[in-house]
């Protein structure tokens, strides 16, 4: 299909198709309501009458699987007439955005898209071609699938496979040939080196009734999938978190008692049978507690009997056997013109996002406080809580932080979710978007970072109570490289942040037996540099008094940074986050409370 066939389709036509196959409908209905009654006969009975009232009855048949055919063709002129509209407006504006571009860009008939200009040119209008054409071959794919479903409609025609089936009156047999046609939903594009912006043209390329169709019929396509829209992926998600929860509590619900596990288990020992029946256990019930945390992240004020909070957004659920995955939104990131993404650390679970969330919300009610006070009230903030990755469990100690190492395994992902977000945002490449990495959370935004490899995604980054950055996706030497400036991050001069508290054993200082270590997990170096001693701008996190709001509380240790203090606002470093989240750092440098010396 190329393009000028899309355009060439003559949707007035389909249209007239439709309204006039109602007309034919109602004649078919009043053949079938006469020979209905003409089957009666009333008052004859006879060898004749019953071969008449036979020979009527199929007559009245081929009528229904008439009415049937009629009903498929009605249907499929509907679908097809609404989708190829919106073919034609997507295509109407692409080609407006390339007579925009001052004879720069040029799209061809296969969808192609061409620059013209000096090297500069070429370079600054990249991005807008690559995404035209993902946008262009997106039309002809969707105009394929369109042309492909109404050839097998009309083939299951010609064939004598669209009939009414067991329908008994001229209504059902419509209804069941329409069931027999319309058009499919198609499958996103998928496979390696697919990118969230060519998930969005597919999108976009659906008409609303096939949009629909896919969250109905095909949930599982779209929630996890970057480059879909925030509220269908909401919509799917939900769906899932609520059959989870109905199987993990049919599961503890089932939980046998230790006689019935024994009796199941035969010629196991006592302390084998102790150990499974525990794992069991705890297996079912963890399953549970984190789809019901889930849950609790996304209610008002966090009681599901309340019902979910309609500014909330499940972005991502993924159940695996290890961990329950999954993202929740303050505020719907395809509005806001700020979306400041959270990943965190070590220990953190599925049952820890009720408290991220908690955060969120502080965090979006500073930012937009901030940006009102500063003279951009017009302006909203989405904070994502990203638990998207299966950071280390470290029972109480740090050692996890060290030797664990599944940053690399998280920052694939993440990155995906930096591009999603900007290629849904309604403010395009100009959403401002803040990547925030706590703890080891630090280590797999930092590594997300390098990993998608060119700027103008992601504006803005903080790194607080890190254990370090990793390594790039270069090597130095036949080594690979570590991350120490923000060239590494594709983040802009003066745009990466760190943050470490006093008494933070993994960025400032381990105690031990009751002793101050002048050390910290990052000072080991497991994960590169401290922090703290790369050339990136060190943000205060002691008490401070900031220009606008009340005074501020310090934090102290590994997990005060985004809380609350005792007065009931953001701490310092929650404040500073809050001030980069809202794109203000740039703007209005002065309001960052930065350390000292």
């Amino acid at each position: 299909m190329l393009l000028s066939e899309i355009e060439s389709w003559d949707v007035a036509a389909l249209k007239t198709v439709a309204t006039e196959l109602g007309a034919e409908l109602e004649a078919a209905q009043r053949a079938a309501t006469e020979l209905g009654n003409l089957a009666g006969l009333p008052g004859w009975e006879s060898p004749a009458a019953d071969v008449a009232r036979e020979r009527i009855a199929t007559a009245r048949a081929h009528v229904l699987d008439d009415a049937a055919v009629l009903g498929a063709v009605e249907r499929l002129a509907e679908e097809t007439a609404q989708a190829v509209s919106t073919l034609q407006q997507q295509l109407t504006a692409l080609r407006a955005e390339v007579a925009g571009s001052e004879g720069h860009l040029s799209l061809s008939d296969g969808g192609e898209v061409t620059i013209s200009g000096t090297a500069e040119e070429i370079r600054d209008l990249q991005d807008e071609a690559d995404d035209i054409e993902a946008r262009a071959k997106a039309l002809i794919r969707q105009a394929d699938d369109i042309d492909a479903d109404c050839a097998e409609v009309f083939t299951n025609i010609a064939d004598g496979k669209v009939t009414g089936g067991r329908a008994t009156d001229f209504e059902g047999a419509r209804q069941a040939g329409g069931l027999q046609s319309g058009l499919s939903a198609p499958y996103p594009p998928d496979g390696p080196g697919v990118t969230p912006h060519e998930v969005t043209a597919w999108w976009d390329a659906l008409s609303p009734e096939e949009q629909r169709k896919v969250v109905e019929e095909h949930p599982d396509w779209i929630g996890n999938r970057d480059g879909v829209p925030v509220p269908p992926r909401h919509d799917a998600n939900i769906d899932a978190l609520e059959r989870e929860i109905a199987a993990a509590r049919a599961e503890v619900a089932s939980i046998p008692s230790r006689e019935e596990y024994r009796r199941d288990h035969p010629g196991r020992n006592a302390a084998a049978l102790n150990s499974g029946y525990t794992a069991m256990v705890g297996d079912r019930r963890r399953r549970l507690d984190e789809a019901l945390g889930v849950q609790r992240a996304l209610s008002v004020d966090g009681d599901p009997s309340q019902g979910y909070d309609k500014d909330r957004y499940l972005m991502m659920f993924e159940p695996t056997d290890t961990e329950l995955l999954a993202a929740v939104a303050i505020g719907n990131p395809d509005e806001a013109q700020h979306v400041a993404v959270t990943t965190p650390g070590m220990t953190t679970h599925a049952t820890s996002l009720p408290s991220m969330a908690d955060e969120a919300v502080a965090l979006r009610r500073e930012a937009e406080f901030q940006l009102e006070r500063a003279g951009f009230g017009g302006e909203r903030v989405a904070a994502v809580a990203w638990f998207g990755y299966d950071p280390p469990d470290v029972d109480g100690t740090v050692g996890g932080a060290v030797l664990e190492n599944r940053a690399n395994a998280g920052a694939v992902d993440l990155a995906d979710f930096y591009r999603g977000i900007n290629a849904t945002n309604a403010h395009g490449s100009e959403v401002h978007l803040s990547a925030l990495g706590h703890s080891y959370g630090s280590t797999t935004t930092a590594q997300a970072l390098n990993e998608l490899g060119e700027t103008g995604v992601v504006d803005d980054a903080v790194f607080y109570g890190s254990p370090g950055l990793g390594y790039a996706n270069e090597t130095i030497l036949g080594m690979p490289a570590l991350i120490v400036d923000e060239s590494q991050l594709f983040l802009p001069d003066g745009h990466a942040f760190v943050m470490s508290a006093d008494r933070d054993p993994v960025s400032e200082e381990v105690s031990k037996w009751g002793i101050d270590l002048p050390v910290s997990i990052a000072d080991l170096g497991a994960h590169g540099p401290n922090p703290t001693s790369l050339p990136f701008e060190r943000l205060a996190t002691d008490a401070s008094e900031p220009t606008y709001g009340p005074p501020r509380e310090g934090a102290s240790g590994h997990s005060e940074y985004p809380r609350l203090g005792s007065n009931a606002v953001l701490r310092t470093p929650g404040y500073n986050l809050a001030i980069v989240a809202a794109g203000l750092a740039d703007r209005r440098p002065e309001l960052l409370i930065r350390e000292e010396g």
